[in-house]
């Protein structure tokens, strides 16, 4: 129905944005990263998916067509709505979610705020052929023994870091590493700088 918005950017809170186009306001709900790509007072396009629903009418909307596709691909699977898919695609890339499902990693895609181990299995169950059509970026594996590693880049996340700043940070102050604690604070240190 209504397949982008474009226009100017009046505001950004945790979970939405608000887009002028035509004198109108649009509140479109969108990922934490998508949010982090746009700024208010400047010039946006988020490709946008119309939800229609008991309890009301929401328009979500991303920066790119291939995290819309996720977000639709995700509220397909039973038991997940549209804010746990934002949920999700807040806390992973497209490109690391895909390899998540692909591998059949349980563990980490339990880490997404209202994800659940029988919610992460049904995804792998019915997303994993799905996923296939989808043209992202292999994501390397990381190495044996970096579960530390993980869970430091994925509390940098959920802080709304992107995945390239996150890395760089863990690997500037993997030394400095001796729990997830000291090495977020490391990481935030390192950011900060």
């Amino acid at each position: 129905m209504i397949e982008y918005i474009k226009g100017m950017v009046d505001s950004v809170t945790h979970d939405q944005a608000i887009i002028e186009a035509n004198g109108l306001g649009y509140g479109v709900y969108s990922s934490t990263k998508s949010l982090a790509q746009i700024q208010p007072g400047s010039s946006a396009t988020l490709y946008t998916h119309y939800s229609v629903r008991e309890d009301g009418v929401s328009l979500y909307g991303f920066t790119t067509r291939i995290e819309l596709d996720m977000f639709k691909k995700l509220i397909s699977v039973t038991k997940i709505g549209p804010k746990a898919a934002i949920s999700i695609l807040s806390t992973f890339t497209v490109d690391t979610l895909c390899q998540q499902i692909s591998t059949q990693n349980i563990t980490m895609l339990s880490k997404a705020p209202g994800v659940g181990k029988r919610t992460a299995e049904r995804m792998v169950l019915e997303l994993k052929d799905k996923i296939k059509d989808m043209n992202v970026e292999s994501v390397p594996i990381p190495a044996q023994g970096t579960l530390l590693e993980d869970e430091i880049m994925e509390a940098l996340a959920t802080l709304g870091y992107q995945q390239q700043e996150a890395i760089r940070a863990v690997r500037a102050t993997a030394s400095e590493s001796t729990t997830t604690e000291a090495g977020l604070k490391a990481a935030l240190a390192w950011l900060l700088r």
